[in-house]
């Protein structure tokens, strides 16, 4: 049973078909209903750390430090995997092709000091049909497919290295397009902009950097928790969020008392959106953002898993466990002509 409170950690939520799948330090993943928070399933399958989700149309994968990503068909009981992909080292990062053509996982350096890269067909689970063993020199602590391009994928690595490939190439060496050295330990990267082409990069030291899929640094922001505009307090980066409609890059900042904070980055500055606070009593982990619908969810080392609405303030309503629950900057790539909920000016709202 998928038990949320002070001695579980959530490590990441996201939305699938049935609900939001929600990961935690007890190796397990709980299915909770959007807006009520009420469980509708559970997960348990891996035997060690939880890493990361993925949501495709009737399925999620999961990854783990196991070795294995598993794919879940949610259009059946979820007693066990449909599928199950193996790798030699512990897993940290993976991401499936936009063409859905190829599962690609990063994982942990090993006692050989090789840090792979490896791919699976996923109609073939059972061998990984080719493995990158020489771009990286540290953990692979991200892997990004490019939306845009279903031959194009992004990795990225605590040795400071972002690596492009093209995964049409099968010798590691042709594959590899471009090298950036962000010379800090890359905890997060991504792909945004109209075509993708764009990247962010977030260090383990609270550093943020712009790139260009070709490897072209835009903005070197250093560490973000020096940037004091409009006063807001920020400890600590908890992710980003591209939306396709406004062609906006967001970052999800936390403090270490569990408020959030909601920023447009623009290419050298920040604009500080809205204030999500009350939800949480220590450092947030996980957040989901539907920026067209209007609803956020976050959860974090207290245990809380805590819905919001982005769009009008609302009654809090905080669930501390299963059994307690409680009450114009420049843009890359556009103008501002587009309209979503979080571009309305700055609010501070509380979860329900």
């Amino acid at each position: 049973m998928f038990e949320l409170g002070k001695d579980v950690y959530i490590y990441e939520a996201v939305r699938t078909d049935i609900g939001l799948a929600v990961s935690g330090s007890n190796h397990k993943i709980g299915f909770y209903e959007p807006e009520t928070l009420q469980k509708n399933g559970c997960l348990e399958y891996h035997t060690d750390q939880l890493t990361q989700m993925r949501s495709r149309e009737a399925s999620l994968f999961t990854c783990s430090i196991d070795r294995q990503i598993a794919r879940w068909d949610l259009r059946q009981a979820l007693t066990s995997p449909a599928q199950v992909f193996k790798a030699d080292d512990p897993l940290l990062s993976f991401d499936i092709s936009a063409n859905n053509a190829l599962l690609v996982g990063g994982s942990r350096l090993n006692d050989s000091y090789s840090a792979n890269i490896t791919f699976w067909d996923p109609r073939a689970p059972s061998t990984p049909i080719k493995v990158f063993e020489n771009s990286h020199s540290d953990d692979v602590s991200q892997i990004n497919c490019c939306p845009s391009a279903s031959n194009q994928f992004l990795s990225g690595s605590t040795d400071g290295l972002l690596c492009t490939f093209d995964v049409n190439q099968a010798d590691e060496d042709d594959a590899l397009l471009y090298v950036a050295n962000t010379n800090a330990s890359v905890a997060k990267c991504g792909y945004f902009g109209p075509n993708s082409q764009f990247i962010y990069a977030q260090s383990d030291m609270e550093t943020l950097q712009l790139w260009t899929d070709d490897s072209t640094q835009l903005t070197d922001f250093g560490d973000v928790r020096d940037i004091k505009e409009s006063g807001i307090p920020i400890d600590y980066m908890v992710g980003f969020q591209y939306d396709d409609q406004a062609q906006r890059l967001y970052m999800v900042s936390g403090t270490n008392d569990g408020d959030l904070n909601l920023l447009h980055v623009g290419a050298g500055s920040f604009e500080h959106i809205q204030t999500l606070s009350s939800g949480h009593s220590a450092i947030v982990r996980a957040f989901g953002w539907d920026i067209c619908q209007g609803w956020a969810v976050s959860g974090g080392e207290d245990g809380r898993l805590s819905w919001w609405s982005t769009s009008v303030p609302t009654t809090p309503v905080v669930v501390n466990s299963l059994q307690q629950p409680s009450g114009t900057k420049k843009t890359f790539g556009s103008s501002n002509n587009g309209s979503t909920s979080a571009s309305n000016g700055n609010r501070r709202f509380s979860p329900y």
